[in-house]
């Protein structure tokens, strides 16, 4: 669209209106330049029903937003033009983007423009890019998604320089402007329902989770028409970004603990849609719904706050409502016999007319109520025969045959095939509830891992690795210690329990615990995985501590560890720098150059080596290699602080006080980058703060710990350590 400002000069600029054979040279392609902008100028300043009015005297047809002039093409190519939308007005606000309504003067329609919010003063750049990551995905999920409930999305561009994207302008009314006088009868609200669990269960099919499903986020149009809007939460299934996604009081309770995306907390979104549509209430209205039901039992179902109750996924919950809406039962209310003839009776209008003729139609409805009962028994065997092939790889599924099962021998008790299929299916779902725990705790253990080498050590970090640890089956007591051997050595998570325990040693060790750390390193000296953890067990048990490092004593045991790629990774990752550990880590980066904690000891060498520039490279591809953690930043603050490059320094420390704004090594070194900057009496004040024992340790034991350097920093920029025991403590102390 033109500018105003632009729009009056060009006014200024033409004395009259164009003539038709201006007009029909503009719809050409053949005016002059210096007429084109006046002419099309004035095409879009004045009304629409003006300009079509002259076109047509011209003798012009068809549309004629964003003229150009016209080259061969070989294929199709959408038309552009500056005057093809114009602005019909705002339709809502979100906390990411704005939405408008554009008309579309070359197709004569209205669309939705949603555009990502500008970047706030107070908010973080970094904040930003992951909310505009977030708006592209959204773009292109939601585009991916072709389903009638859910708004295409048209085109992704940009407004004014800003991300931007075109689709459906939906028309209708949200839920919640419906639901504010209250529920809906159950005739209105469960096809509403129904229709948005069939989009979601649409979106589930393709991997995708919504995390966000409120009244907001539903609109409501004519002849039935349902939408699902909002698709910026949504994640793939089992993406585990550890975010709290959704809105509070509607997610299902694992998501506020930041659990992966799991099509269960949609089926949860699902059921508090229920309540709502019900009751007008939110998910705490589930206690004004009516006595036992069909709908009451799903709705249960779908808000139990485990998620192995819940249905596995929006499908099943269509399922279960369309059953309900044929029927009037529902898998989750466990319907006897007796209940699902009454429902019948009650939807047959040939039971109903029988009942007034007498005897004969009781005789009738007897005789059709024990050919039903012969007819169910051969429908439940023919149902039998289709559980036996339930994919036994989803605990889901399995729940729902298994639960059909019981109901199916409960309602026959002499049906033995019900009855063998019952154990079968109850021996699967055990099997499979023993593979959901283990790959629960190996996901435990990945994210402990993970935590280790984006903020190496942390406060409460031994409670976090033995409680990981003993959830893996393991009691971490000394006195059982033959009982932890033989569960260590035959359990499927035996690799990443010697990687815990090795991580474990060294949280012992530095924390004081040297009992319990003894303990830990004969554990994993006798059950480890590989001859090469067994190793690295022994090599733990007589190691030393130089500052906050063990020191590698070379032996058969240190070259056992460094043997294999795993122990040599985690030697790499406890031990202080050496020139075996050197040469250990050159090596290992040859084979698999991406690797972090080779990566780690080959920069810290380096840095002690006085080669500040190799440091700083190494520490670079440490950072591609591991984008969110704080050693690979610690390293470039050190070596930027010893080229004497203060921004550099300055910015190193900022972005690591990101990662851990508690760690005392970054602390020390965000005094001396405030001293440097000639803020010395906040950089004092932060050292006042500090543990003076701890600083005056590094002080007077100079062993090749790069906190040395900090302290020594402080010294230098004139910073004063109070008096104070030299006493070694922990990099990161409790709160």
């Amino acid at each position: 669209m033109v500018p105003p400002a632009i729009l009056g000069i060009i006014r200024d600029a033409m004395m009259d209106a164009p003539t038709p054979a201006e007009l029909r040279a503009f719809c050409a392609g053949s005016l002059p330049p210096e007429r084109f902008a006046a002419v099309d100028g004035w095409l879009a300043s004045v009304p629409e029903a003006e300009a079509e009015a002259a076109l047509l005297a011209a003798d012009v047809t068809g549309p004629v937003s964003g003229v150009i002039v016209p080259v061969p093409v070989t294929g199709f190519e959408p038309v552009r033009g500056a005057h093809r939308f114009v602005a019909a007005g705002d339709l809502g606000t979100g906390g990411m983007a704005v939405v408008r309504a554009l008309r579309d003067r070359q197709l004569q329609r209205t669309v939705a423009l949603k555009v990502l919010r500008p970047r706030r003063a107070e908010e973080p750049l970094e904040q930003y890019h992951l909310r505009e990551d977030a708006f592209r995905r959204e773009a292109a999920r939601t585009a991916a998604l072709e389903h009638p409930a859910i708004p295409p999305v048209y085109d992704l561009g940009q407004e004014d320089g800003v991300p931007a994207f075109s689709m459906r302008k939906v028309e209708g009314q949200t839920l919640e402007v419906l639901l504010a006088g209250g529920g809906l009868p159950l005739a209105e609200g469960l096809p509403i329902l129904l229709r948005v669990a069939e989009a979601i269960a649409f979106a589930h099919d393709r991997g995708v989770v919504h995390r966000d499903l409120t009244p907001r986020n539903i609109v409501v149009g004519a002849y039935g028409a349902v939408y699902v809007l909002d698709w910026g939460l949504a994640a793939s299934t089992g993406n585990s970004d550890g975010l709290r996604a959704g809105t509070p009081g509607w997610m299902a309770p694992e998501q506020q603990q930041g659990a992966a995306a799991d099509p269960r907390q949609d089926v949860y979104g699902l059921g508090a849609l229920a309540v709502a549509l019900i009751t007008g209430r939110g998910p705490a209205g589930i206690e004004h719904l009516p006595g036992p039901s069909g709908i009451t039992a799903l709705i249960r179902r779908c808000l139990a706050v485990d998620p192995g109750r819940r249905y596995p996924d929006a499908g099943a919950v269509a399922a279960d409502l369309r059953r309900w809406l044929t029927e009037g039962v529902t898998l989750a209310q466990n319907a006897a016999t007796w209940e699902i003839a009454w429902v019948r009776l009650r939807r047959s209008s040939r039971v109903r007319t029988g009942l007034l003729v007498g005897v004969l139609a009781l005789v009738v409805g007897l005789g059709l109520v024990g050919w039903r009962l012969r007819q169910d028994r051969r429908e439940a065997e023919e149902r039998l025969h289709q559980l036996e092939t339930v994919d036994l790889t989803r605990p889901g599924a399995i729940d729902l045959a298994l639960e059909e099962t019981r109901v199916l021998v409960r309602r026959y008790p002499g049906l033995a095939a019900a009855q063998v299929l019952a154990g079968r299916l109850e021996q699967a779902r055990q099997s499979a509830e023993a593979a959901g725990r283990a790959a629960a705790i190996q996901a435990r253990l990945a994210d402990m891992l993970e935590r280790t080498r984006t903020h190496g050590p942390w406060a409460d970090q031994v409670q976090a690795w033995r409680e990981a640890i003993r959830n893996a089956g393991l009691t971490m007591d000394p006195e059982r210690r033959s009982e932890d051997v033989q569960v260590l050595g035959t359990s499927p998570l035996q690799q990443p329990l010697s990687e815990a325990l090795a991580f474990l040693w060294r949280a012992e060790r530095e924390r004081g615990a040297d009992h319990h750390a003894a303990a830990t390193a004969a554990l994993l000296a006798e059950g480890g995985a590989t001859p090469g953890w067994r190793a690295l067990g022994r090599l733990l048990s007589g190691s030393r501590f130089a500052a906050h490092d063990p020191v590698l004593e070379d032996g058969a045991d240190a070259e056992a560890a460094l043997a294999e790629a795993a122990p040599t990774a985690v030697v790499l990752a406890l031990f202080a720098p050496s020139p075996r550990l050197s040469s250990a880590a050159q090596a290992a980066l040859v084979s698999r150059p991406g690797d972090f904690w080779p990566l780690m000891s080959r920069a810290r060498a380096t840095l002690e080596a006085g080669d500040a520039p190799g440091a700083e490279r190494l520490a670079l591809v440490a950072v591609g290699a591991e984008p969110r953690s704080l050693l690979p930043l610690l390293i470039l603050a050190y070596a930027a602080l010893q080229q004497g490059d203060d921004p550099a320094f300055a910015e190193a420390v900022a972005r690591s006080l990101v990662i851990d704004a508690h760690n005392h090594e970054i602390l020390v070194l965000q005094a001396v980058a405030l001293a440097r900057a000639g803020h010395r009496a906040e950089a004092q004040q932060i050292v006042d703060g500090l543990d003076a024992g701890h600083l005056r340790f590094h002080l007077r034991h100079q062993v090749g710990h790069p906190m040395e350097r900090g302290v020594l920093a402080l010294v230098a920029a004139g910073l004063v350590i109070p008096e104070a025991p030299a006493e070694l403590g922990p990099l990161s102390p409790s709160p």
